[in-house]
């Protein structure tokens, strides 16, 4: 069975002439009568008596035209809902990136970029594993673009043919402590403490954290024990909060706090590490949106900086 076999016996019911209706559904009239009979050959009854002027429906007919109404009606409806859904659905931007860059970094980013640009839909994806499988996404088209943090002194190996990069900003990591009784850091570590230093760890294969390397080339003399440890920056913050120990934080993560009082600093600002916040797209699809989006990211260089 067809829609337009449904189609047709509305449109000779509603004209009671088969000529008539076959010219409404632009056939030739045998192939209309055709089309009909192969209806009432599906539904194994006679839905049009042919021997009345005009043609009308038998009592099968009838019954069956009330249903070919309503099947008509809600294909048609069904189709226009899925074109308008489909049609939104490509006008979304679709982001990959890390939790804390999507819950401190993306929304005020976005939000800055909001008059130069003509969508305000969007799809962020913090689900990936590895900076191996956000790649992948990217250039398998599941995501059209890729938000990170980056070590300047390093990055990550990527095909310059496949992906392209923009700089979007930078980010200090903030060496915090909790403060004791007094207001002052539970460990400085400019004094070079000498008894081991509770550490929180942020562990992630999500970004080249260069902060193993900077206690190695600052503190080497110094014990940092690793208490804790989790890729979820929040999670490192709220130990740190607690008087668990000390941890290099992402600014935007820590501010709040640092103003309030609830974490201070464990050493001055020639400690902050400094990482960039780059934006990856894989040069292989050039979407109308997408294009639009980066062609804008190139003329505005919108940059989000942390500042202490």
């Amino acid at each position: 069975m067809e829609i337009k076999w449904l189609e047709d016996l509305l449109a000779l019911e509603s004209t009671g002439n088969f000529r008539i209706a076959a010219e409404q559904r632009n056939v030739s009239q045998p192939a209309f009568s055709r089309r009909i009979q192969a209806l009432e050959a599906w539904v194994g009854a006679s839905l049009v008596d042919r021997r009345s002027q005009p043609a009308c429906l038998t009592e099968a007919g009838k019954i069956f035209g009330g249903v070919a109404q309503d099947i008509v009606s809600l294909a048609y409806q069904s189709r226009d809902d899925i074109v308008a859904k489909t049609a939104r659905e490509k006008e979304k931007i679709r982001f990959a990136t890390l939790s804390t860059l999507a819950q401190f970094f993306i929304p005020a980013w976005l939000k800055s970029l909001k008059p130069y640009i003509d969508t305000d839909q969007f799809v962020v994806r913090t689900d990936f594993a590895t900076i191996a499988q956000y790649l992948t996404a990217l250039e398998e088209n599941v995501v059209d673009l890729f938000v990170c943090y980056e070590d300047p002194s390093a990055g990550f190996y990527r095909d310059a043919e496949k992906f392209t990069s923009l700089k979007l900003g930078q980010e200090a990591l903030v060496p915090v402590v909790a403060p004791d009784a007094t207001g002052a850091p539970l460990w400085w570590l400019p004094d070079r403490p000498t008894d081991p230093i509770p550490y929180l760890r942020t562990a992630s294969s999500l970004a080249l954290w260069p902060v193993q390397e900077h206690l190695e080339k600052k503190y080497g003399d110094l014990t940092f024990a690793t208490v804790y440890e989790t890729s979820i920056a929040t999670a490192v913050k709220a130990m740190a909060v607690e008087g668990y120990g000390m941890a290099w934080i992402p600014w935007f993560i820590v501010a709040d706090d640092l103003e309030n009082g609830r974490l201070v600093r464990a050493a001055g600002v020639a400690d902050d590490i400094s990482v960039d916040i780059n934006i990856y797209r894989c040069t292989a699809f050039n979407e109308p949106k997408v294009a639009a989006f980066w062609q804008t990211l190139l003329e505005k260089t919108v940059c989000v900086e942390a500042k202490d």
